[in-house]
Order: C-alpha cells, then sequence, then structure tokens
C-alpha cells in the first residue's frame, strides 16, 4: 500500500515564522533585560564595570526580567507561547515522518539532524560567542581547544550540564529527548493506525463542544505545572519547563495524529479560541503585575524559595499560565491554517535556512549590539539595526554553508533530492 504523502505548508511557514522571531527576540532580551551583561547594553550608558552595572540594575528594576516596562511585557508575552508552538511544530512534524519512515530511520535522522549540529554549534558558536563577549582573550586557538573538552564534560552533568555547555541550543538536546522517549508511541502508532492508542488519542478531539482540546489538554498542562513548578523553576528547557514543553510536544503529535479533526477542530471553533485567547492574554498580564509586585515568580516558578509549596495563588498562576500559552498555541494554527497553507518557490529555501539561522544567530547577536552600543543607539533603534545586523549576517553564513555538503551536514540542512 503506498502511503500518500500530504504537506501542510501552514506548518511549514509557521515553523520559518517561529524560528524568525528568535532574532528580534533575543536581540530584545539584551536591550531591555540586559541578559548577556551590561557591557553589550546599548541602554546602559557609561557602565563597563559589572558590579556597578549590577547595582544600577538592582536599584532601578530596569534591564531586568522582572521588568514590567510595555516592552518587557511584551516579551513576557511572547516568550510563553513561541516556544511551545516550536515544540508543538516539532510534533507534528514526527507525525508526518513516521508515515513514510521505520523507527531506526527516524532515530537516525533525529541524530544527524540534532546531535551533530547540536554538538557543533556549541563547539563553535559557543567559543565564538565567548569571544564576542569578552575580545580581550590572549591565546584564542588554546581557548578553543579546551572550550570543546570543558563543554563535552559539563554536558553530562544532570540538570545544569546542559545550560553551560549548550546555551541556546538547549531546544535541540530536548527535542533529541523527547523524540527518543516517544518512538514507541510513533512506531507503535504508525504499526496499528486503527489500534485502540490511536482512536484514545484522537478521542480528545471527539469530546462534545470541543471540550478535550478547550479544555482537558490544557489542564493536562496546568497539571503538570502544580506538580513541578514548586520545585524547579523554568530556565532554558529545564526545571518544571522540561515537562511542560514534553507535553506541548506530545500535543502537537496528537493534533496530526486526529487527522481532519484537528483541522476541523480549528475551522469550526476559530472565533472562541480567539476570543479566548484574549481574556486568557488579559489574565496572564494580571498574573505578570502580581508577580511583579509580590516578588513571588507566579510565572517562572521555584516557590518553595519563598516558603510556599502551594496555595491559592500558585494554583491559579499554573492555571493561567498553561491555558494563556495554549490558547496562544491553538490561535496561531488556527489562522495559520486559514491563511499559510498555501505552497510557495520560498518556502523550500527559508526552511533550509531554520536550523543555520537558529545555531549562528547568537555570537552574532552579541556583535549586533555591540555595534548599537558603539554607534550610541538605544532602544527600538538599538533592537532594529542589530535585527536587521544579525538577519544580514546570519542569511550570508546560510549562503556560505548551503553550498557544501560537508557543512550542510554539520549544519542540519536537508540533503537536496536528486531528481
Amino acid at each position: 500500500m503506498t502511503t500518500v504523502k500530504i504537506r501542510r505548508y501552514d506548518i511549514d511557514w509557521l515553523r520559518v515564522i517561529l524560528f524568525g522571531l528568535l532574532i528580534p527576540f533575543h536581540v530584545a532580551i539584551g536591550v531591555y533585560w540586559s541578559t548577556y551583561g551590561a557591557e553589550i547594553n546599548p541602554n546602559i550608558d557609561d557602565i563597563s564595570d559589572q558590579e556597578i552595572g549590577a547595582v544600577f540594575v538592582e536599584e532601578n528594576n530596569d534591564y531586568t526580567t522582572e521588568s514590567v516596562s510595555f516592552t518587557s511585557m511584551i516579551l513576557h508575552w511572547m516568550h510563553q507561547w513561541r516556544l511551545a508552538a516550536l515544540f508543538m511544530i516539532s510534533g507534528m512534524g514526527t507525525a508526518f515522518a513516521f508515515k513514510s519512515r521505520t523507527w531506526k530511520l527516524f532515530l537516525k535522522e533525529r541524530c544527524q539532524r540534532l546531535l551533530i549540529p547540536m554538538f557543533f554549534g556549541a563547539w563553535t558558536m559557543g567559543f565564538i560567542g565567548s569571544v564576542i563577549l569578552d575580545p580581550q582573550s590572549s591565546d584564542p586557538v588554546g581557548n578553543f581547544l579546551w572550550g570543546i573538552i570543558w563543554r563535552s564534560l559539563v554536558f553530562w552533568i544532570p540538570i545544569f550540564g546542559k545550560l553551560i555547555a549548550l546555551g541556546h541550543l538547549w531546544f535541540l538536546w530536548n527535542l533529541f529527548q523527547y523524540s527518543l522517549i516517544m518512538t514507541p508511541i510513533f512506531h507503535y502508532s504508525s504499526k496499528y493506525p486503527d489500534g485502540d492508542l490511536v482512536r484514545f488519542l484522537q478521542s480528545f478531539f471527539s469530546i462534545p463542544m470541543g471540550l478535550g482540546i478547550l479544555l482537558i489538554l490544557p489542564l493536562i498542562l496546568s497539571i503538570s505545572e502544580i506538580i513541578f513548578k514548586p520545585w524547579f523553576p523554568g530556565y532554558i528547557g529545564v526545571g518544571y519547563e522540561w515537562f511542560w514543553f514534553f507535553v506541548f510536544f506530545a500535543f502537537g503529535y496528537i493534533c496530526i495524529i486526529a487527522k481532519e479533526q484537528y483541522y476541523d477542530f480549528l475551522e469550526n471553533q476559530r472565533i472562541v479560541i480567539t476570543v479566548i485567547t484574549l481574556f486568557s492574554t488579559m489574565a496572564f498580564i494580571w498574573l505578570r503585575l502580581q508577580q511583579h509586585d509580590s516578588g513571588i515568580p507566579y510565572v517562572d516558578g521555584g516557590w518553595l524559595e519563598n516558603n510556599i509549596f502551594h496555595n491559592e495563588m500558585t494554583i491559579l498562576a499554573c492555571l493561567i499560565h498553561s491555558f494563556h500559552s495554549w490558547f496562544w498555541c491553538l490561535t496561531i494554527f488556527s489562522w495559520g491554517s486559514k491563511f499559510l497553507n498555501k505552497s510557495s518557490r520560498h518556502l523550500s529555501y527559508l526552511n533550509q535556512g531554520v536550523y543555520p539561522f537558529y545555531i549562528v544567530h547568537m555570537p552574532l547577536t552579541y556583535a549586533g549590539l555591540r555595534l548599537s552600543t558603539y554607534l550610541g543607539l538605544k532602544n527600538y533603534p538599538a533592537v532594529i539595526l542589530s535585527t536587521l545586523f544579525v538577519i544580514i549576517t546570519c542569511w550570508i553564513f546560510f549562503e556560505l554553508v548551503r553550498r557544501s555538503r560537508v557543512t550542510r551536514f554539520l549544519f542540519g540542512i536537508k540533503e537536496k533530492k536528486s531528481l
């Protein structure tokens, strides 16, 4: 029996767009939150001493993730759903992949397109980023070789090792872990497409009034927060976020397994989804302001540091946080299915550029911020110039690496299909 391949262009477009948002987001948090240090923050004048910078940040509560200025709130809002949606898209991609792959071929491709770019990027981009942040190094070659050894060893430290070794490339490691853990389910569902497991997964879409998707799935997300959030603050895919993003990844798979039920749901409930999303956004803004006023990390987690395990407010925070993220994902996918499910001669090119742009953009972000600082730009002009700088330099880099089979392999670019 021949498997009919169905290409969902809206998912491809959303993948490109959401990865693309990574660049202005990472630039902006360097400007408005001093995420990479005061010395490359163009908003902070004449502060090169880190200790002075730390006092400045603490006393004014500016340029930190606790800021609730308009721009900071936009960044907080974006951070809640962009990565969640990307993990859902990754889960959707695995559902499509298993229609034409065995589990062995799937894992082989996961290693090639995730682990190899991850380690190569950590060794090279991590070193380049450290040079841009601290250009005074006297032995760059020795630091590069030591960095390879150091990052390779530190990586294996449980929980925190990947934070130090991988930096922004943690997404690839989480994605590989999720894929590995879920492979038995992928394989079983592919082998028995009409079996009990698939029927159970599809059943979420057949519950009356759409309550399986509108209520039960976000409640599952909330439960994962209730269980893990008191213990572990969420930070680049560890703590409660590891489990939370895992659930999003699994939900993405379930959506494609549900076949037309999923897209019929998006079509029929689009307005309802959008209205609920607007209300959940207002609830999230209120929650973020409550965190700022109380000093208790309701959004971020790790409440045991405040001698709180759970109370009414933390339970409510878990519900608001998960429902807000879930409904923004549904809103994005529902309107994406309406407007973006169209082929384009540019889409394949852009899709190939996703991993190279993602892998190299971080050190270029540091360079862009240094450039804006040198030119005396601040606020939005600094964000705009730095973003344009990163996009242009990433594109030049992509044009170079896509022309060689070796560099395509190292940066996770799929090989061109021979005609």
